[in-house]
């Protein structure tokens, strides 16, 4: 059996797809690229997310090829997730960790998560943001859900939590033992036929004469996240630079990595009241506040 674990935004439909649909030894099953660039096509066979979903995989003997367990749960961090498949369940289990290198890597993910997960599959922002919900009173007293908060206090919101929060995702690959296979996040994006390669060798698995040909229309569909995420340092620059530039209006998440890139510099932003965020690099550079 092979283990993919995985944040999510991190390819593991993906994964899953490729081993099981363009290997020769597992039990294949059919999915599409998705206008996202999306695999959520096909229904992974044991897509092991919560704390009942481990319950259910170890207690009712469930016969799969592939697990595709996300990390953190909600309730539940890697090392305590990894405990729980510290007994393999047959002597031929092989596992893959799929993580991020380092801050950009997990901002780059963020875009991924979002829109993949909460606009592909109408999830919302829930995903980055009900685990951190206790602290939504700062910004009001009386607020009882992030839905609630202006967009300029979600976005302050975002900027100032997510790089703790992703902080998991990069030291992942020192609570794994020398049974996983670690894959960067960003390798498997940027040069997906050699990750692959190094999967299906660690699985002891053969690929069939389609894996390229997937490979590459599958790279191209996910080109317009990466063109987002360099939008983002042009706007980083620019705005603190103060040279001229326009861009098309970005989603809250990207404008919260924007504002944390910034304080990362040295600036805030004042953003009291701002709800529409800027998209032209002059205007916003006339918002900053040297820290």
């Amino acid at each position: 059996m092979i283990h993919i674990f995985f944040v999510p935004g991190m390819f593991g439909s993906t994964i899953e797809y490729v081993v099981r649909s363009v290997g020769n030894e597992l039990t294949p099953t059919i999915g599409t690229i998705l206008a996202d660039g999306s695999m959520h096509s096909f229904k992974k066979q044991a897509h092991i997310w919560t704390i009942s979903d481990l319950d259910d995989f170890f207690n009712k003997n469930t016969s799969c090829d592939v697990t595709t367990p996300i990390y953190p749960f909600k309730q539940m961090h890697l090392p305590e997730i990894l405990e729980k498949f510290s007994i393999p369940k047959n002597n031929q289990d092989h596992y893959v960790l799929m993580h991020a290198s380092n801050l950009r890597d997990s901002e780059l993910n963020m875009l991924f998560q979002y829109h993949k997960i909460c606009q592909g599959l109408g999830l919302g922002l829930d995903i980055f943001c009900s685990s951190n919900a206790h602290n939504i009173t700062q910004w009001n007293p009386g607020y009882t859900h992030f839905d609630q908060m202006f967009p300029w206090q979600l976005r302050e919101w975002l900027s100032l939590f997510y790089t703790g929060w992703i902080q998991e995702w990069v030291d992942s690959v020192n609570q794994v033992n020398q049974q996983f296979l670690p894959i960067y996040n960003s390798d498997f994006l940027f040069d997906p036929m050699t990750a692959i390669e190094k999967i299906f060798k660690h699985c002891q698995l053969t690929p069939n004469s389609n894996l390229e040909n997937f490979l590459q229309h599958w790279q191209l569909a996910q080109q317009y996240i990466v063109d987002e995420f360099n939008l983002l340092d042009l706007i980083v620059k620019n705005s603190i630079d103060n040279t001229k530039s326009t861009w098309n209006p970005v989603n809250i998440v990207a404008e919260a990595i924007v504002q944390q890139r910034l304080r990362s510099h040295g600036y805030e932003i004042r953003c009291d009241g701002l709800d529409v965020f800027p998209t032209d690099s002059q205007t916003l550079h006339n918002l900053l506040e040297k820290i």
